[in-house]
């Protein structure tokens, strides 16, 4: 496999466990009547937006899909419009967490069951969007691409002084993550565990 395939792969995976980590932590508030901690669930949405669409999909809308439109146009183009759609989409879909997020600090618990839902309906369409890429896109460029359609895609997924992708993005996403990690509490993140976590099973 090459170096973008596994990173593409590896950055789906990073972006399932925060969302999984903010699921779980909702779940604890639901069930066991915990206090909301509206900067952790402010700090992942901040860094969706971050990730995602300064980040991660604007490397493959410039790079990835217009590679694989060079060389498997006909297989690839319904797929890539499709992706490059909910690429759009996206934004959008973050606009109505913050709102909801919004909501849910005005209301107090009575808008905990709005907030819990967008961020699920979020979770499965980022579900199905990184399924279709790791089931449809990344296996027909393994297929199709050259030794030297790698080379570049891994020169630009990997760079290391791009001024948008590069060392110092990458430095900041890590540390909104690391915040997330750190912030997030046991058994979701490393932070430490609430009252009576020892007794749940």
């Amino acid at each position: 496999m090459h170096k973008t395939s596994t990173l593409i792969r590896s950055e789906h995976r990073r972006l399932a466990a925060v969302l999984n980590c903010l699921i779980g932590v909702l779940d604890d508030v639901q069930a066991r009547h915990q206090e909301p901690d509206f900067q952790l669930f402010q700090e992942v949405l901040d860094y969706l937006e971050s990730f995602l669409y300064r980040f991660h999909h604007p490397k493959e809308d410039s790079h990835l899909f217009p590679a694989l439109r060079r060389r498997a146009p006909d297989q690839a183009e319904a797929v890539l419009e499709r992706l490059e759609a909910e690429h759009q989409r996206g934004p959008e879909l973050i606009g109505r967490l913050r709102e909801s997020l919004a909501r849910y600090r005005q209301q107090g618990p009575v808008g905990f069951q709005g907030f819990r839902d967008a961020v699920e309906d979020y979770r499965q369409f980022e579900w199905q969007h990184m399924g279709t890429e790791e089931r449809e896109v990344l296996p027909l460029a393994e297929r199709t691409f050259s030794e030297q359609d790698w080379a570049g895609l891994d020169e630009v997924f990997n760079a290391h002084d791009d001024p948008i992708f590069g060392d110092q993005t990458r430095t900041a996403l890590g540390r909104r993550l690391s915040s997330i990690v750190s912030h997030a509490p046991a058994p979701h993140g490393l932070g430490e565990p609430h009252p009576g976590d020892d007794h749940h099973s």
